[in-house]
C-alpha cells in the first residue's frame, strides 16, 4: 500500500504527481514525431507541436535549466529560441544513472531500482554507472526500455555515445534495444547522427557528457563552464543547420548542478552523533542512502532527522515512495536517504576517495538548480 506522501520543506523542487518530469519525455517525443509508442497526453503538456517523422533526441549531462539560463550569453543558438525552452522536473534523485535510465525507461528510479549514484551491496558500495563486480544489469533493471519496444515495433533506433558506453552497466540498464554507435568528439557524434537520420534509422539518440565533466571538475560558476557550453552550442548549431527537413529534434538534460560549499561538507567521520549506529552510506553527496546496524534504523533516522533538520530533508525508507517512485528501488536505500539544501552535503572520509569529496559542482538533491532541466524542440 502507498504511503501518504510527508509534505515537502519550502526548499524543495519536487513535481506532483500530476506534473511531467524527464520520465515523460521520450514518449511524448516519439508522439511528436508520429512513431509508435508516442505519448499524446505527454506531449501536449509538454507543449511538443506535433509533426511527422524520423526523431533525434539530444541528452546533454548536467545542462540544469537554471545554469543554462543565467549562461545564455554564452549560447547563440540556444538563445535564439529562448522563449521556446520549456522547464522542465527530472526525477529524484537528480543524477545521472537514476534520471538517464527513466528517461529510457519511462519509469522512476522506485521501479528501476535506480536509485542513485551507487547503492550498498552488502559491505561495499556499487556503481550504477559501471555495475563493476557487480549483477547483470538486465537482472537489477527489468523494465523494458523504450529502445526494446520499438525494435518489438519494427522501428531502427541507434544510441551515439562515447565508445567505452558501449555494452556499459548503465548502457545496458537504460538504453538496451538500440544500435550503439561511438563517437568521442561533438562533431564526430555529430556526423554519426546525420549519417544514421540519412540511411533511414528513425529514432537517434545522442549524449554529450562534457559540460557534465566540467561542472563536476571546476564548478558551474567557472569560465570552463562556460566555456563548455560554447562549444556545445555551437557544435548543436552547426548540426542544426545540416539535418534533413523530415528529422523532429528535441533537446534536454539528466538533471542539474550546484557548486558545494566544502565548508558546509558534513564529514561523518567527525560526527559521532550521527555515524553511531551507521553501517554504510551510499547515494552521493547530496542524497545520502543510510544504511544502519541490524535494528537500529528508527532509532537512527530520527537521530538524523533532528540533527540535520537545517541543512536537510531525511526521509524513512517507508516515506520515500512518493518521491523515488513505488516500486523495490526503495529497498536500495537502506534505512532513508537524506536530501540536502543550500551548498552542504554529507560524506565519510574513512571510506569515499578524497577526489569524490573535492569535487567543486555536485547534484541529487532537491533543489530547483539540481531539479529543473531544459526541454526543446529545436526542428
Amino acid at each position: 500500500m502507498a504511503i501518504s506522501p510527508v509534505s515537502p520543506p519550502a526548499w524543495a523542487d519536487v513535481p506532483s504527481q500530476a506534473d511531467p518530469c524527464l520520465a515523460d519525455v521520450f514518449g511524448a517525443a516519439l508522439a511528436c514525431a508520429g512513431l509508435p509508442l508516442g505519448d499524446e497526453t505527454a506531449r501536449t503538456r509538454l507543449s511538443l507541436d506535433r509533426e511527422e517523422g524520423q526523431l533525434l533526441i539530444i541528452l546533454v549531462d548536467g545542462l540544469g535549466y537554471v545554469p543554462l539560463m543565467s549562461h545564455l550569453g554564452h549560447a547563440s543558438t540556444l538563445r535564439s529560441v529562448r522563449d521556446d525552452i520549456v522547464s522542465l522536473h527530472t526525477i529524484v534523485p537528480s543524477t545521472t544513472a537514476a534520471a538517464i535510465t527513466s528517461f529510457g525507461t519511462g519509469e522512476k528510479p522506485g521501479k528501476t531500482r535506480m536509485v542513485g549514484y551507487a547503492v550498498a551491496r552488502g559491505d561495499s558500495v556499487m556503481n550504477l554507472l559501471a555495475f563493476e563486480n557487480g549483477p547483470d544489469p538486465l537482472a537489477w533493471q527489468e523494465c523494458p526500455t523504450y529502445f526494446e519496444r520499438l525494435s518489438q515495433q519494427g522501428v531502427k533506433s541507434a544510441v551515439i555515445s562515447p565508445p567505452t558506453f558501449a555494452g556499459s552497466g548503465l548502457t545496458k540498464a537504460a538504453l538496451r534495444g538500440a544500435r550503439h554507435v561511438a563517437g568521442k568528439t561533438w562533431d564526430e557524434r555529430a556526423s554519426a547522427a546525420l549519417r544514421e537520420l540519412k540511411k533511414g534509422t528513425q529514432v537517434v539518440y545522442l549524449y554529450w557528457s562534457e559540460i557534465d565533466h566540467t561542472g563536476h571538475g571546476h564548478a558551474v560558476s567557472s569560465w570552463e563552464w562556460s566555456d563548455a557550453l560554447e562549444a556545445f552550442d555551437a557544435g548543436l548549431g552547426r548540426l542544426l543547420l545540416s539535418l534533413p527537413r523530415t528529422v523532429r529534434t528535441v533537446l534536454t538534460a539528466d538533471h542539474g548542478m550546484i557548486d558545494i560549499d566544502h565548508g558546509a561538507l558534513i564529514d561523518l567521520a567527525d560526527r559521532p552523533d550521527l555515524a553511531d549506529g551507521v553501517r554504510i552510506l551510499a547515494g552521493e553527496t547530496r542524497a545520502v542512502h543510510i544504511h544502519t546496524e541490524a535494528g537500529r534504523e528508527s532509532e537512527v533516522i530520527d537521530r538524523w532527522k533532528n540533527e540535520l533538520s537545517d541543512v536537510a530533508w531525511v526521509l524513512g525508507c517507508d516515506e520515500s515512495a512518493p518521491l523515488l517512485g513505488e516500486g523495490p528501488g526503495n529497498r536500495e536505500i537502506g534505512a532513508g536517504i537524506a536530501f540536502f539544501n543550500g551548498r552542504a552535503g554529507l560524506v565519510d572520509s574513512r571510506s569515499q576517495k578524497p577526489e569524490m569529496i573535492a569535487m567543486p559542482g555536485v547534484h541529487g538533491s532537491l533543489t530547483e538548480a539540481e531539479m529543473r532541466i531544459p526541454l526543446i524542440r529545436l526542428s
